[in-house]
């Protein structure tokens, strides 16, 4: 005869749950454009610019870049609704045209 254990009891951990606290903005950084710092690089004829002015070159770009996308789109969309009558037309006649050649 074998004699079954009895199950052990399942143990859970309870991991305590503990808050963040909030992030205080203590300094205010200044990103106004200003005139580039010319550093000496090991490259010849290579200037490096400084932060301030890579973050604005980066800001300009990234408003060029809405802009462009802005336009792109609303193309797009120029086109879709030019475009919608005709294929909705065209739809209507394969349909139509089908249940009549089905239907012979």
């Amino acid at each position: 005869m074998t004699t079954k254990k009895a199950p052990t009891p399942k143990t859970t951990t309870i991991k305590k749950v503990t808050t963040t606290p909030k992030v205080v903005i203590t300094k205010q950084r200044d990103f106004t454009h200003k005139e580039p710092i010319i550093i000496p690089s090991h490259l010849d004829e290579i200037p490096v610019i400084s932060a301030a002015s890579y973050i604005k070159d980066a800001r300009n770009r990234w408003y060029i870049h809405n802009r462009e996308l802005e336009s792109t789109w609303d193309v797009h969309v120029d086109l879709f609704n030019k475009v919608k009558p005709h294929v909705l037309e065209a739809h209507e006649d394969v349909v139509k045209r089908y249940q009549e050649l089905t239907n012979e």
